[in-house]
């Protein structure tokens, strides 16, 4: 944990991603945020390994149901995109504000067709909280070592294409039961980006 903060006290912008500024409360134009929570292996050692926090979106929502994210979501009108972030961590798992100390943001997502960019903050837990899903949102937490998305056969990328937009790369991370893809999936390989000065690409090394 101790390296994620010098790498965000350094600074973390420049992950590849666009960045777009956004003003606290433009709700129409900020679109959505997310909190990237890092927990501890070991909360004794300030350099112990770490892993982050992961939901399921449950099965019964209109948008994604199933798919794995990050905690977070809408931003609401006249509402901090940070302070937005922090509230849906609370809502989805029970994160109180007291309990995770921000280290800093990436750089927004946006792309052409998407509506509006996603904000993703970067915290580290204090200590090992205790997450409870919120079964109306949630249908579990997963909280993943980031070891193990770096082992070998975990991650690949894809070259997407649409009618009338540029090409893009797409990311995925292999959890077993569970395929991180998407905008999440953009997010965690930027997170490595921060993390270890270097973008990941296949094959991960052993």
């Amino acid at each position: 944990m101790g390296a994620a903060r010098r790498v965000f006290a350094a600074g973390a912008a420049g992950t590849g991603t666009q960045r777009v500024q956004v003003a606290a409360g433009e709700a129409g134009a900020a679109g959505a945020a997310v909190l990237i929570v890092l927990v501890p292996c070991d909360e004794s050692d300030s350099d112990s390994p770490v892993s982050v926090v992961l939901i399921r979106r449950a099965a019964h929502l209109r948008a994604n149901p199933g798919e794995v994210a990050f905690p977070g979501g809408r931003i609401e009108p006249g509402e901090d995109p940070l302070a937005a972030a922090l509230r849906e961590a609370e809502e989805e798992v029970a994160l109180t504000t007291d309990a995770v100390e921000v280290l800093g943001e990436l750089s927004s997502l946006a792309r052409p067709r998407r509506s509006a960019p996603i904000l993703p903050f970067v915290g580290a837990a204090r200590g090992r909280p205790a997450l409870e899903p919120n079964p109306d949102e949630v249908d579990c937490v997963l909280v993943v070592p980031l070891a193990e998305l770096v082992a070998p056969g975990r991650y690949w990328q894809e070259r997407w294409d649409r009618a009338g937009d540029p090409a893009w790369t797409m990311h995925f991370f292999d959890l077993g039961e569970d395929v991180i893809w998407g905008a999440t999936a953009e997010m965690l390989h930027a997170l490595f980006l921060c993390l270890l000065g270097r973008r990941v690409s296949p094959p991960f090394p052993s």
